[in-house]
């Protein structure tokens, strides 16, 4: 009888060791900030703005686009490319999710690829007056215009290199080309 007494009183010594750790510094909720920011004709939730959650939250998030209209969005997650629209993400850090139309207005690395030879790879840095076309140069000092058309299809085509085309899309940053009878394939990427 003595030995269930005390197991009570070891328990209840327990337990009130416990609240007292817990209310004192013990276990404290971790709450992190979650940024978004949603671009130009883009809709979904969350909106734009500055939410607070608490450690392993899941927060849906799910966004369209006319793609009639607009071009391709891309979602950067703490920086992170993300072409994937719908999902759940879990908040364990301060996080910032940008949503926006995809722009390739900047410098990047591109390589062509063709069978039975070695990539070649070179910077090409894209402008323009909006996200639809422009004109581009290239560190060989070669130049020439890039469209895009219906909402992710790139066209990039060189003036004074030969007849190069590359056709491909805006999500995957890559494609195939062609120059007279040779063709290949090709990719872009953000230099670091």
């Amino acid at each position: 009888m003595k030995l269930k007494y005390r197991n009570k009183l070891g328990y209840l010594l327990l337990f009130a060791l416990l609240v007292v750790f817990h209310s004192s510094c013990g276990w404290k909720t971790t709450e992190f900030t979650l940024t978004v920011i949603v671009g130009e004709g883009i809709t979904g939730v969350p909106e734009s703005g500055t939410y607070v959650y608490q450690e392993f939250d899941e927060i849906e998030y799910r966004y369209e686009f006319d793609d009639q209209v607009n071009i391709q969005p891309e979602m950067f997650l703490n920086n992170y490319r993300n072409l994937i629209l719908e999902g759940t993400l879990v908040m364990y850090c301060d996080t910032t999710l940008t949503i926006e139309q995809i722009d390739i207005r900047k410098e990047w690395n591109m390589v062509m690829s063709e069978e039975d030879l070695d990539d070649v790879e070179w910077e090409i840095t894209f402008s323009g007056a909006d996200l639809r076309s422009g004109t581009f140069s290239d560190s060989r000092s070669y130049t020439g215009t890039w469209e895009v058309s219906g909402s992710n299809d790139l066209t990039v085509r060189y003036d004074d290199w030969e007849d190069y085309i590359f056709t491909g899309t805006l999500s995957s940053l890559s494609g195939n080309w062609k120059s007279g009878g040779r063709s290949g394939t090709w990719y872009m990427y953000l230099g670091s």
